[in-house]
């Protein structure tokens, strides 16, 4: 009885895994235009890093002289403009995102139990389209994966007392640096926490070594980025405004798309509330977590403390630190999964218990609705986007263009002082960068964003395109 009760929920998963994967998929392969923040900048300079690679000379674009985060993605994209038209390779860049996400959560949250068929493991499923994806934070998704691949590594050979390979620990690192510096600077966290608590300091040495690597590559970016501009450390802690705000929204899993999707379309105050309900629920995983650990005192102490260290680096790290929005809002996720692992490690909840077959139940009804919610509201609004872009390519003058840009541009913000339900949703504005696409069509050259491997020259804002000359 129990063996068939298992089989049937490993199946159960299986076939949610895929719904989830393949419904992310369509959405990404159907509609040219998505309503994702920042990828059409992502996709432009993917091109500008194809002609460089070709050895095209552009005046107003170079690589950077020294190693950068955040990087990573753009280097893929470029690399992939060199088979593929660039608008594909970002396709091609958001699958992988999907995909490496899903693979890499259900392996860390399986790292301490292989055959668990625990419920929990359909959390991670609801944010596959998750904040980060549609802000077009991609490189910070894929290093995340990294990170989750990371973890579930170093997980099961500690717990299983099989050996490290420090050379596979060193590339990961490395790996992590250039997409995004907080999931490497959270799998350093992570590491020392682990070894510390389970009192594996035989491990430092290695440890040290196969950091080493990494901590040069940061050392380096450090001092060519101070070289090119001095300027002081600059770090903001949060107030409880912007705190709320992002923990909200990194646990949305009903957006807005301002201006087409807001808290006016229909079933909206619901989805809002529901956002609610959802954040609330999961941020009492790790109070749940330390409160399971003082009644049965189980195993993987190290694992349960790197996330409570991950939960309290999320205040810690404050709200911007040197140019870097919300830093301590990239833990949660670490944070969540981490304990999400030790739970099903310690298997809870128990998988006949009645609460289990209830949150089962619960997290199947969500991805549904979530299913359609993405399926009915992105497309329709990628229709409003392609509309939009079909306006700003006949213009007929620069004037034209900008008096549609910037109306769009304007609606695309949220209210200042909002107080009703919508500040329980998230906005994603995709209009401020659908130029680039013409941009990308017309073959000329536009302002980019300074964080990646580019150094751009040229004049412009990138935040405001009519303003480039």
């Amino acid at each position: 009885m129990l063996d068939s009760d298992f089989d049937r929920q490993r199946n159960l998963f299986r076939i949610t895994f895929a719904a989830c994967i393949i419904s992310a998929l369509a959405l990404i392969w159907s509609y040219r235009f998505l309503p994702i923040s920042d990828y059409p900048d992502w996709i432009f300079e993917g091109s500008i890093v194809a002609k460089l690679l070709r050895g095209q000379p552009l005046a107003s674009y170079s690589f950077k002289h020294y190693p950068v985060p955040y990087s990573g993605t753009v280097a893929i994209l470029g690399l992939l403009d060199l088979i593929f038209a660039p608008e594909i390779s970002g396709k091609i860049v958001l699958s992988l995102c999907i995909i490496l996400l899903a693979l890499s959560s259900t392996y860390l949250l399986r790292s301490l139990r292989r055959d668990a068929d625990n419920p929990l493991l359909l959390i991670p499923l609801l944010f596959l389209l998750n904040t980060f994806f549609f802000w077009g934070e991609l490189g910070y998704l894929f290093s995340l994966s990294i990170l989750f691949f990371y973890c579930g590594y170093l997980f099961r050979r500690l717990y299983r007392s099989e050996p490290i390979n420090w050379w596979l620990v060193a590339a990961a690192l490395i790996a992590m640096f250039f997409f995004h510096f907080i999931p490497y600077a959270t799998a350093i966290l992570v590491t020392l926490t682990l070894i510390l608590v389970e009192s594996r300091t035989d491990l430092l040495g290695s440890l040290a070594i196969s950091f080493a690597p990494s901590i040069a590559t940061s050392i380096w970016y450090a001092v060519g980025r101070s070289s090119l501009k001095q300027m002081s450390i600059h770090w903001t802690f949060w107030t409880p405004h912007q705190l709320v705000g992002r923990w909200l929204g990194a646990f949305s899993l009903f957006p807005e798309f301002l201006p087409w999707l807001g808290i006016q379309a229909p079933w909206m105050k619901a989805f809002a509330i529901l956002n609610l309900v959802v954040a609330i629920a999961l941020t009492l995983v790790l109070p749940l977590c330390l409160l399971s650990w003082t009644q049965i005192r189980t195993r993987y102490a190290g694992v349960l403390a790197s996330a409570v260290v991950c939960g309290i680096a999320v205040i810690a790290t404050g709200y911007e630190f040197e140019g870097m929005v919300s830093p301590g809002e990239r833990f949660l996720y670490p944070a969540l999964w981490i304990g999400l692992c030790w739970l099903i490690g310690v298997d809870l909840p128990n998988r006949i218990s009645g609460f289990s077959r209830v949150l089962t139940v619960g997290l199947l009804s969500l991805l549904a609705c979530q299913i359609g919610f993405m399926l009915i509201n992105v497309s329709a609004v990628s229709n409003d986007l392609a509309s939009l872009y079909s306006k700003l390519q006949s213009s007929t003058s620069r004037a034209e263009f900008c008096d549609t840009y910037e109306t769009y541009l304007q609606q695309s913000w949220d209210k200042p002082h909002r107080t009703g339900l919508d500040v329980l949703l998230t906005n994603h504005a995709s209009a401020p960068r659908l130029p680039y696409y013409l941009y990308l069509e017309k073959q000329v050259k536009a302002p980019i964003f300074q964080t990646s491997i580019l150094h751009y020259t040229g004049h412009g804002d990138n935040e405001d395109l009519c303003k480039s000359n």
